[in-house]
């Protein structure tokens, strides 16, 4: 096992031997994944809570939904499990002060159905890729997150989160060398909030943007934000990031969630590489939602020719911790990796802040 793993005990075994009352916090499709856990696995969930400015008198999957209160009132203590996604300081707050006063869990549960992810049999499969990845971190600090992630995925207590958290834009200014001349490829620019973050990098100055977004109700929104704001040397492209150009299947939210793969949509996808053309590019940011392993296949050409940095999410797919930097390093070896993890319940919000090294004139 690897030495920094400090967990002797899943999440899921913690509530097949807990004795207290098990208690959801909160509703939806993270709420329903667990009950219906434990209803194969014959556990009893005792109340559902919610945050006292959603409890309306309504029910979910026959409970009543109470309020904290009410639930603290009718037991003298309980185990909580964290049912629902939240980077609201105001809703991360809560959670940090229910851990000190109840067993508190939020169990890690993969994002897409099918995926491998973090288990003691999935640690002891990956040791060995794990550990040179740990090993070839390039600061202390991305060690502590990289193993305080994986024993929160085991255990799901949100104190191994609560203690690495850092802010995304410090950690961007700091690691970054931003200027008023950067070429941005923006892998999943949504609404055009990723732009905006890194005009705040750049004083609103750079030489060119290029934004992908698949989905076409994000892709309105990118480009009412775009007209909105007047931005010159854009170009917007209702697509999605791969390894090659194709039509892939999708399944369209017209939100954040929205992700290659699934029936009853389709998309174009296409390469950084082929977009770019070659051209000088010095900022790519990958976040889309599962597919970052075939993005950053297809622009391969682009970071071994201009080694631009790159902000890497990781959190999607558990495999990706180790499979998106060993994939980088076969790509360029010269990068310096760091990884932080960003304000987020569960552990999303993970991402690797990447940084090529300058090489030897002659090399």
């Amino acid at each position: 096992m690897l030495p920094f793993i400090k967990e002797t005990e899943t999440a899921w075994d913690r509530l097949k031997n807990t004795k207290k009352p098990i208690v959801l916090y909160g509703m939806g499709n993270g709420a329903d994944k667990i009950l219906d856990w434990c209803e194969d696995n014959a556990l009893a969930v005792a109340a559902i809570f919610a945050s006292d400015d959603f409890v309306r008198g309504q029910s979910f999957r026959g409970y009543k939904v109470c309020r904290y209160a009410d639930i603290a009132a009718r037991y003298e203590d309980f185990l909580i499990v964290i049912a629902f996604a939240s980077e609201s300081p105001h809703v991360l707050d809560n959670f940090y002060q229910l851990a000190p006063r109840h067993e508190t869990l939020a169990p890690h549960l993969p994002l897409f159905a099918g995926d491998e992810t973090v288990s003691f049999a999935w640690l002891e499969q990956y040791g060995s890729e794990l550990k040179e990845v740990y090993d070839r971190l390039a600061d202390d600090k991305s060690r502590e997150v990289f193993a305080a992630v994986l024993n929160y995925k085991l255990c799901g207590r949100i104190e191994y989160l609560k203690a690495v958290e850092t802010s995304r834009r410090e950690d961007c200014r700091e690691l970054f060398p931003f200027g008023s001349d950067e070429v941005h490829v923006d892998l999943g620019a949504y609404d055009g909030d990723t732009i905006k973050e890194f005009l705040d990098y750049t004083g609103g100055c750079y030489r060119q943007i290029f934004a992908f977004e698949p989905d076409v109700r994000n892709f309105r929104k990118l480009q009412n934000y775009v007209t909105a704001a007047g931005l010159e040397r854009i170009v917007a492209l209702n697509k999605g990031a791969w390894s090659e150009e194709a039509v892939l299947g999708f399944s369209a939210g017209g939100g954040r969630q929205s992700a290659l793969g699934g029936s009853g949509n389709e998309t174009e996808v296409c390469t950084v590489d082929g977009v770019v053309g070659g051209e000088r590019t010095s900022y790519i940011k990958f976040d889309v939602e599962g597919a970052e392993f075939e993005a950053l296949l297809g622009a391969g050409e682009t970071i071994r020719r201009w080694h631009p940095k790159l902000f890497l999410a990781t959190y999607h797919r558990d495999n990706d911790l180790w499979r998106l930097p060993l994939l980088l390093w076969s790509i360029e070896p010269s990068y310096e990796l760091y990884l932080r993890k960003h304000p987020y319940v569960p552990a999303w919000e993970l991402n690797y802040l990447a940084v090529a090294r300058p090489q030897p004139k002659g090399q």
